[in-house]
């Protein structure tokens, strides 16, 4: 496909997805989205349009007491959305307000702390447009294709029940119903329903390439909820591990719909008689002042009624190289998981402070993929004349982007994943629930700001 008309078609498919940036705030929101809370039967206020969706929940408890009910709509249309947030918020009324953040999944970009965790350079359709920047394998998709795959253990004997975990991200790579990948047969639960759900989403979401542009490369976060899948069937192979797609394949979900599909995963847990044991969630944002009132607040619901339902969630910390709180992570609610280089030491990119309950190995992490190869000419990249003598190509720079189902990345959201696997294959060894599964994994020593380091022996 020409460069021009795949510059046109990705900037107007970014275009659809309403990502606006606050500017100096370093948040990113669905453009023309408000979320309004307000308690059960109250009015409104007034001067909105009608909502054009609706989230209830009851009251619950949390760290720092108890959250009353509330009724949550989602309006759409709104001129100023975070000054109209703000405004509702410092009101002399119960009323909850926020925008609906945009959160992005959190490979690593290469090791530049400075990129993929900085949501508002993320929001910038302008720059995720530009061919010359995505026609570029090494910067459309951080994945370096690998050859060979690593020894994996076999399925595990549970002491108890198979714990179940759920990967709520860009999906799974599947064909004809089942995962794509050998590796994942018989771990991976593909329902009928875990697409995401949601107002104005597109149905035929999946892992892969989102836009069918034809053009031969991959999106942005591609494989990433794969990658994850194949983290967790390494270190908790006795684990029964649920696929629920709240991200697209350029890595970007809302608080909105990503609440909505925890739900419905809850729902589909309770349907079937088994309880969700751990929610990965390899994704989050910042807030515009880093304090909880602003933060994704009907997720912050959803994942306290996971709570309450049993489940423990970890979510990765960012990959900013910041302190500053990344949600949904920084909830008291979830277990917030910075990445090590694999040594023990802060990797560069891993947000770090004393909000981060545990860390793990996240830097040149290998894992499953997706099946793909692109367009790319090796000789274009790097020629073996070239090289000084007695060097020889590697492989994956003979073709960096032929991708036969095993990939090596980067990233807070890889750090996330080992944390979650590590409680699910205690559960499996022990035989306890996930609470108990996670003290025990988090009382260990700490890396200072990263919390607990987490290491198993795979």
């Amino acid at each position: 496909m020409d460069p021009d008309a795949i510059a046109e078609s990705l900037y107007a498919r970014l275009i659809d997805r309403r990502i606006a940036i606050e500017p100096g705030a370093g948040i990113a929101f669905r453009a023309g989205q408000l979320i309004v809370g307000v308690p059960p039967g109250d009015p409104l206020p007034p001067g909105l349009p009608d909502p054009i969706d609706q989230q209830v929940f009851d009251e619950f408890e949390t760290s720092e007491g108890f959250e009353p009910s509330v009724e949550y709509h989602l309006f759409e249309g709104v001129d100023d959305p975070v000054g109209t947030a703000e405004a509702l918020r410092q009101a002399d009324s119960p009323v909850d307000a926020t925008v609906n953040h945009v959160l992005f999944g959190e490979p690593a970009y290469l090791g530049n702390p400075a990129y993929l965790g900085n949501p508002a350079y993320l929001g910038n359709p302008a720059y995720l447009g530009n061919p010359a920047y995505l026609g570029n394998p090494f910067a459309r998709n951080g994945a370096i294709p690998v050859r060979e795959p690593v020894d994996w253990e076999g399925p595990a004997e549970c002491a108890g029940d198979s714990p179940i975990v759920l990967v709520m991200d860009t999906g799974l790579a599947t064909d004809s119903g089942r995962p794509a990948h050998p590796r994942l047969e018989g771990h991976a639960v593909v329902h009928d329903d875990w697409k995401m759900p949601g107002p104005g989403i597109d149905p035929s979401r999946t892992d892969e390439d989102e836009l069918n542009l034809d053009d031969g490369f991959i999106d942005r976060q591609s494989g990433h909820g794969t990658f994850i899948t194949g983290i967790l069937r390494r270190h908790s192979p006795g684990a029964r591990i649920w696929i629920e797609g709240v991200l697209s394949s350029f890595g970007d979900g809302n608080d909105w719909d990503i609440s909505l599909g925890l739900r419905q995963a809850l729902d589909r847990a309770a349907q079937q008689e088994v309880t969700i044991d751990v929610v990965n969630m390899s994704f989050g944002c910042f807030t515009s002042d880093d304090q909880p009132v602003s933060q994704p607040r009907v997720l912050r619901h959803r994942i306290a009624e996971a709570r309450a339902e049993g489940a423990v969630v970890v979510a990765a910390a960012g990959n900013a190289g910041v302190c500053r709180p990344f949600w949904p992570a920084a909830l008291p609610e979830v277990t917030a998981v910075g990445a090590t280089d694999g040594c023990g030491r802060r990797a560069i990119f891993s947000n770090y402070g004393p909000w981060v309950d545990a860390c793990a190995a996240g830097v040149d992490v290998i894992s499953t993929f997706l099946f793909h190869n692109g367009p790319v000419d090796p000789a274009d990249i790097l020629r073996a004349d070239r090289l000084p003598p007695g060097q020889t190509v590697p492989d994956w720079i003979q073709d960096p982007d032929d991708y036969q189902g095993w990939a090596m990345w980067s990233g807070t959201s890889f750090a996330a994943p080992y944390v979650a696997g590590a409680i699910a294959r205690f559960m499996c060894a022990e035989g306890v629930d996930a609470e108990v599964a996670m003290t025990a994994i988090l009382n260990g020593p700490a890396v200072e700001d990263l919390g607990v380091e987490v290491v198993l022996d795979t």
